[in-house]
C-alpha cells in the first residue's frame, strides 16, 4: 500500500513539477561551440551509417524548408548505447533511437520485432530514470505493404500495442506519436522522454485513436494526439501526426487541397483544447516548428498558398512519405509553445 501511495504522489506530482524546458530545438545548420550540449541532430535524406548516438538520419526526401533539427542542451549531454539503442540524456530529458533492420523483421515478423524494440526501449528508460516518453517518431519501410491485417502499419500497431499495453491503464499516459512511410528498408524509431509525464491531449473532433474500432486492424494505434509538457518557462504542445479524420474516418479521399484544410482545422481544434485545458486564452500557444508530409511531391505546389496564409506557414518544412492509410494524402506534425510564461 506504501509503495502503490508513493507511485502515486510520484506520477500526479511531478505533473506540476516546474522545469525550465531543458532542450531547444533549431535548424540543423545553426553554428554550435559547445557539442558537448547537444542531444540531438536529426537529418533528413539518404540513411548513412553513423556511430554518433545523437545523430539520427531519416530516409526521407526533402522538398521544402530545412526539416532538419538540432536539439541543443543548456547543461552537459551523456550518451552512449545499449542494445542497439543510443541515447542522450541531461539529467531531465533522454533523446533516443534505434534502428529495426529489414532482417529482423523477416526473422521474427514485424509485429514481434516492434514489440521487442519497445520492450527494449522501455527497459532503458526505467533503467536510465527517464519513464516517461513524451514523443515517438515512427519511420516504416513500405508501410502500406500487405492485405488487410498484414499490412505492414497495422502489424506495426499490433506489436506496439502488446508492448506499451503491459503497463496497466497505458491509455491514459500515451504519448504524442508519428508513423511515415519511408523507401527502403527497416525501421527506425526515435523519441523523447522524461523523468516526469506530460499530459495526453485529444482532439475533440476526433475519435481516440486507441479507441478505434477493429475495420482499422487487430489492434489501433497507441499514442495520443498530443503531448503538454508544463516547463516553468512556457508550456509546450507536442502534436502527433496529424491529418484529414474526423472521428475515425478519413475525410475528402482524392483532394489533397480538401484534406489540408481538414488538417489544418484539426490542428486549430488540438490547440484550443490544450488551452482549454491550460485555462489560456485562445491562441496562447505560438507555433514553433512543422512538417508536412506529402505522399506526391507534385501536388506541394497546390498546398503551399494555403500554409503561407498560416501563422505556422513560416515555420513548415515539406517531406515526402507515405500517409498510414492509402486514402489519405498529406499529414502535419509540428509543435506549439507559451513564450515567456
Amino acid at each position: 500500500m506504501r509503495l502503490l501511495l508513493f507511485q502515486f504522489l510520484t506520477t500526479h506530482l511531478s505533473l506540476h513539477t516546474q522545469t525550465r524546458r531543458p532542450y531547444r530545438v533549431v535548424p540543423l545548420s545553426t553554428p554550435v561551440a559547445n557539442t558537448d550540449q547537444v542531444l540531438a541532430r536529426v537529418r533528413f535524406g539518404h540513411a548513412v551509417t553513423d556511430d554518433d548516438p545523437r545523430t539520427i538520419v531519416v530516409p526521407l526526401p526533402q522538398l521544402s524548408g530545412d526539416a532538419g533539427e538540432l536539439w541543443l542542451s543548456d547543461t552537459a549531454v551523456e550518451t552512449g548505447w545499449s542494445h542497439g539503442i543510443g541515447y542522450c540524456e541531461n539529467a531531465h530529458v533522454l533523446f533516443g533511437q534505434h534502428r529495426i533492420s529489414e532482417a529482423e523483421i523477416s526473422r521474427h515478423g514485424l509485429d514481434r520485432a516492434v514489440f521487442h524494440a519497445y520492450v527494449r526501449i522501455e527497459q532503458l528508460l526505467v533503467a536510465r530514470g527517464y519513464p516517461y516518453w513524451l514523443r515517438i517518431w515512427n519511420y516504416i519501410s513500405g508501410i502500406l505493404d500487405g492485405d488487410n491485417d498484414r499490412e505492414r502499419y497495422r502489424q506495426f500497431n499490433l506489436g506496439r500495442h502488446r508492448a506499451l499495453s503491459i503497463k496497466p491503464g497505458f491509455e491514459t499516459c500515451l504519448p504524442a506519436a508519428t508513423a511515415i512511410g519511408t523507401p527502403g528498408e527497416g525501421l527506425l524509431i526515435y523519441f523523447l522522454a522524461g523523468r516526469a509525464p506530460g499530459q495526453p491531449v485529444e482532439n475533440p473532433r476526433q475519435m481516440n485513436a486507441w479507441r478505434y474500432p477493429q475495420q482499422y486492424g487487430p489492434r489501433s494505434p497507441s499514442f495520443s494526439r498530443a503531448s503538454l509538457l508544463d516547463w516553468s518557462d512556457g508550456a509546450e504542445l507536442l502534436v502527433s501526426g496529424t491529418a484529414s479524420v474526423v472521428g475515425h474516418e478519413s475525410r475528402h479521399a482524392g483532394d489533397i487541397v480538401a484534406q489540408l484544410a481538414e488538417t489544418l482545422t484539426n490542428l486549430d481544434s488540438l490547440r484550443a483544447e490544450a488551452e482549454r485545458l491550460k485555462g489560456f486564452a485562445p491562441n496562447t500557444f505560438k507555433p514553433q516548428t512543422f512538417k508536412l508530409y506529402v505522399v506526391d511531391r507534385a501536388q506541394l505546389p497546390r498546398l503551399q498558398p494555403m500554409l503561407a496564409a498560416r501563422p505556422e506557414g513560416a515555420c513548415v518544412s515539406g517531406l515526402e512519405g507515405t500517409i498510414c492509410r492509402n486514402d489519405l494524402h498529406v499529414e502535419i506534425e509540428g509543435s506549439y509553445r507559451v513564450h515567456g510564461a
